[in-house]
């Protein structure tokens, strides 16, 4: 991808443009935290990493949850940490690991009073358009887990500021 060569110059121009909140990975989280003054966006960590963004998928996909995300958001200051809920075609197996990721950081969220926002994508089968391309159908998520998720967004969640 053109223009992310220089991650310290990219998040310098996304708090330039006065964003609520930036997604960051813990290795990137530093080049927000380190930006001086009280306007910066605050930040939320991504707590996982997934092998499923190229155009051709590898023949083992996974889903990992870094180690201590929620102990990791706290040190870093994050407002909220961030997991994602992969379903895609033909790959059970790859989500049954994201709802256990889910679940494990929901336990590990509590003990910390830190905000988890779950992210679901329904992925395209990869020869429908070349490769991570977003269905963008809910329901499809909902039918496959069995339950009913909460679309609520994270501005009208209580944070620690307001409790």
């Amino acid at each position: 991808m053109s223009g992310i060569e220089n991650m310290k110059q990219a998040v310098e121009t996304i708090v330039r443009a006065g964003p609520d909140c930036v997604q960051l990975s813990a290795g990137q989280a530093r080049l927000l935290q380190e930006i001086p003054g009280k306007r910066k966006p605050g930040l939320v960590l991504r707590t996982d990493a997934a092998n499923i963004y190229g155009s051709a998928l590898p023949s083992v996909l996974f889903s990992e949850l870094i180690d201590r995300a929620a102990e990791q958001a706290v040190q870093l200051d994050a407002v909220a940490v961030c997991v994602n809920l992969l379903l895609l075609p033909g790959q059970p197996e790859l989500h049954r690991q994201c709802v256990r990721n889910v679940m494990m950081l929901k336990t590990e969220c509590e003990r910390y009073g830190m905000p988890l926002m779950v992210e679901p994508l329904v992925m395209l089968p990869n020869e429908a358009k070349g490769g991570y391309m977003v269905d963008g159908d809910i329901r499809k998520l909902c039918r496959s887990s069995g339950r009913r998720w909460s679309l609520e967004p994270i501005s009208s969640r209580p944070t620690r500021a307001t409790m």
